[in-house]
């Protein structure tokens, strides 16, 4: 760009600039516009622009090439990660991003949830001998990733991720099945204790949550009141919000019986919460949550997938235009072929994606953990 145009105009041009690729890209133009890019005002400015392109991220696992048996611990799959850009062209446009070593410290990674471009993974170290919860924030389409390491992890602390949508700043909450919390900010790398108001003492957790407009929201099964319940925690206030009844009735066979709370999910499609309930044992009926400017939301029935052999684990998400993502390898054997429903026509369509125990979460670009260097926080 010549060097008669002021600096400050070009920096306007360039904050219009959305794709990620583009942005890293320009900053070996010069050392101001790499300055510019790294900075943490315009990483926050690009992140909370909600027009970036929107991608789904699958992982699954495959035979190992010249799978065999083998009788010492030697590994039999390979994990895979997958990105699909979720536009008119779905799936086609398909790429494989680069899987950072934080990542690879986890046993068995769990794909929790994907906020502002960041990817949460959270399970166990492979180290059998001083075995630690991690969590790695990964970026994957800038190859950026943090580890952080959960203190005192207990089997049934309930674990939350999500981006303040004020600060642009990751944050990861706890919680006890003593009621007590504690927060991870990124930007201090230090945990630190909030106050809860909400009784969770008689919740049974899923292990699964959803962040929508700046609020982690968490699937509950009250054994007091046997009812469905959604649990929430404001990313920016940092303040629990109130247990609230949801307004689906429970199976009279599930009712009185906490743990099949497996049974039900919990998932978004753009902006809006979805609930997952059974019926029948492989029919699914998907339920949007409607607020309505209440406090007490009402949910409507967008479809029941019937004769698809298709239960409430076997859906893994939703692309952006309400397509829910089908895994049938629990039922169907090892290498089963990721499926997306349309729900106007029935029909079923393969995404080429050939695994088992598939997961999936759908991502925004973003510039997140550019300005961080790779790292593992104790």
């Amino acid at each position: 760009m010549s060097d008669n145009i002021p600096f400050e105009l070009q920096a306007e041009i360039i904050r219009r600039v959305l794709p990620v690729k583009s942005l890293i890209r320009f900053r070996s133009v010069s050392k101001q516009w790499k300055s510019l890019i790294d900075s943490s005002e315009f990483i926050t400015h690009h992140t909370l622009n909600q027009t970036q392109p929107k991608h789904l991220l699958v992982r699954y696992i495959t035979r190992a090439s010249g799978f065999r048996f083998f009788s010492d611990d030697k590994c039999l799959h390979e994990e895979k990660y997958v990105s699909i850009v979720d536009d008119d062209n779905f799936p086609h446009h398909k790429f494989s991003p680069v899987v950072p070593p934080t990542v690879k410290l986890h046993a068995h990674p769990f794909m929790l949830d994907c906020s502002h471009g960041l990817v949460c993974l959270h399970g166990w170290s492979r180290d059998r001998v001083k075995r630690k919860k991690l969590i790695v924030l990964w970026n994957p389409l800038i190859r950026k990733s943090v580890c952080i390491s959960i203190p005192d992890h207990q089997r049934d602390d309930v674990i939350g991720f999500g981006v303040c949508p004020k600060t642009s700043d990751p944050k990861i909450v706890k919680i006890t099945r003593k009621a007590k919390a504690k927060v991870f900010t990124l930007s201090s790398g230090a945990w630190r204790s909030v106050l809860m108001n909400t009784p969770f003492k008689s919740l049974h957790f899923r292990n699964t949550q959803v962040v929508i407009d700046g609020v982690i929201y968490w699937l509950a099964y009250d054994d007091i009141t046997y009812k469905l319940r959604l649990c929430s925690f404001d990313l920016a206030s940092e303040e629990f919000g109130e247990v609230v009844n949801i307004n689906i009735a429970v199976p009279y066979y599930l009712v009185g019986r906490p743990r099949n709370i497996c049974m039900y999910n919990i998932s978004k499609i753009n902006e809006s919460l979805i609930v997952l309930t059974p019926d029948g044992f492989c029919d699914c009926n998907v339920w949007m949550m409607l607020k309505n400017g209440v406090s007490q939301p009402s949910f409507t029935k967008l479809f029941t997938l019937t004769d698809v052999d298709v239960d409430v684990d076997s859906m893994i998400g939703f692309r952006k235009n309400g397509q829910p993502i089908i895994d049938h390898s629990k039922t169907r054997g090892f290498d089963c072929e990721l499926k997306v429903y349309e729900p106007c026509s029935k029909r079923i369509n393969g995404l080429g994606i050939y695994g088992s125990a598939f997961m999936m979460t759908s991502y925004t670009e973003s510039l997140l953990l550019l300005n961080h260097s790779y790292s593992v926080i104790h």
